[in-house]
């Protein structure tokens, strides 16, 4: 890819968004160049020893992917799990997202759920009823106002919104109620329980990242069409007045495509921009303003025969969730979550011995000589902080430069800062390109 050609595609970012570029490019048949460093991390949980999230079904890009690359591999036992909420009375609910046409649907699976009270169940129903019959609107200013706000404006308790609405945002966005967007929360709200019933219903995927998503995607990617290059150093981005011309690296070669696609954290494709560009396009000029929020996971291994892969939302602090996964005979995987600002004083025994009597709070019948090994992860880059008026910050993937294209996580999807949404960038770039590539003007 030394010169410019027809149907040539390079792609800075070999993590989850760069890698679904280049394979559904290559399934058309361009030619692909992806450059990747040691220091271009995904984040968000989509690192590639970072375990498979769990799956909601209305996640259908990342379905379509895995099924994709499970016809080329044996796929592992995926499991339908409940979503499961464990109240501070120490009591677990799940919700059930009925079987029934329509609206139905929704209405039945609210009232059967026992994790809130009778008066909020009865509160949220007939608030989204009367929207439903148009007998009333959703305010217009839901992107200035917080989910809390919101939700107590439609006469949710305080209690439910603290053991339910707020362990269900953090699952959904990783933000606390009390900062997340209101107009984020009630679209995930709607698109999640209020369509499709199958689109509540969740799915326990096997194995990392890397063995579900990006070892299958790189074996299948052909050597004749394709190239992979490893630097040491970053790379230089050149542009022209309103087009990227060329990539030179470190020992001066310089790379020529006729489409560029940045698939970096916003933070990392920012270091790589020219002042120029940063300064000239509000696109750009906003990124600096974009926030990750931290996460703790506590992961332990222990000894159980009998447990299976669950997601339990949990009502006390310092851990907002737990996942629960098969790792052999057994053996299983407990993941406790935190956010970092709930243990970033507290030394790595303390946060050990909170999440060993939570997880035994939850599993009564285990103790702590069960619990085999533990491990205590921190991630920087969690997730995107969802603030009131983030939305306008996250940029589309079709960016003012002609020829460049941005994938990731963080960009404008519709979607919080998933694997969802990952997917779906890299979907909407390859979308760009097959359809304008014998002409990006």
């Amino acid at each position: 890819m030394t010169a410019p050609a027809s149907q040539t595609v390079l792609i800075l970012g070999a993590g989850l968004a760069g890698l679904t570029v280049a394979y559904h490019l290559r399934r058309e048949n361009y030619h692909v160049m992806l450059l990747d460093h040691p220091e271009w991390r995904d984040g968000f949980w989509l690192n590639p020893s970072d375990p498979v999230p769990v799956l909601l079904g209305c996640y259908r890009e990342s379905h379509r992917l895995l099924h994709t690359l499970d016809r080329q591999k044996s796929p592992g036992p995926d499991q339908p799990i409940p979503l499961e909420f464990r109240l501070s009375d120490g009591r677990h609910v799940s919700y059930q997202s009925a079987r029934l046409p329509g609206a139905f649907q929704w209405m039945m699976s609210l009232f059967s759920f026992q994790g809130l009270a009778w008066q909020d169940r009865w509160r949220l129903f007939s608030h989204v009823e009367q929207i439903w019959e148009q007998a009333q609107t959703l305010p217009a200013d839901l992107e200035n106002r917080t989910a809390d706000e919101w939700l107590a404006a439609t006469g949710q308790s305080l209690e439910a919104r603290e053991r339910i609405w707020g362990r269900l945002a953090h699952w959904l966005t990783g933000n606390d109620l009390a900062r997340l967007s209101a107009a984020t929360f009630v679209q995930l709200l709607s698109t999640v329980f209020l369509s499709e019933a199958s689109d509540a219903r969740l799915t326990s995927i096997s194995g990392s990242i890397v063995e579900r998503f990006l070892a299958p995607m790189k074996q299948s990617l052909p050597h004749d069409r394709m190239e992979f290059r490893t630097l040491t150093n970053s790379p230089w981005l050149r542009f022209d007045e309103n087009r990227m011309r060329d990539v030179r690296l470190h020992d001066g070669t310089t790379l020529h495509a006729q489409w560029y696609i940045l698939a970096l954290p916003h933070q990392q494709l920012r270091a790589l921009l020219p002042e120029r560009l940063l300064t000239r396009f509000a696109y750009f000029a906003h990124m600096p303003d974009l926030t990750d929020l931290g996460e703790f996971v506590v992961q332990l291994t222990c000894r159980s025969s009998t447990q299976t892969s669950r997601l339990v939302l949990l009502t006390g602090h310092p851990f907002y969730q737990l996942t629960v996964t098969q790792a052999g005979p057994g053996e299983i995987v407990c993941r406790l979550s935190a956010t970092v600002t709930s243990l970033e004083n507290v030394n790595a025994d303390q946060v050990r011995n909170t999440a060993i009597p939570e997880l035994l709070r939850v599993f009564p019948h285990m103790g702590p000589e069960d619990v085999l090994s533990h491990d205590i992860i921190r991630e920087p880059h969690a997730s995107l902080s969802l603030v009131p008026g983030t939305a306008r910050l996250r940029p589309l993937q079709r960016s003012p430069i002609q020829n460049l294209l941005v994938a990731g996580a963080w960009t404008d999807t519709g979607w919080p800062t998933n694997l969802e949404s990952a997917v779906i960038s890299s979907r909407r770039c390859v979308e760009t390109i097959i359809g304008r590539v014998d002409n990006p003007d």
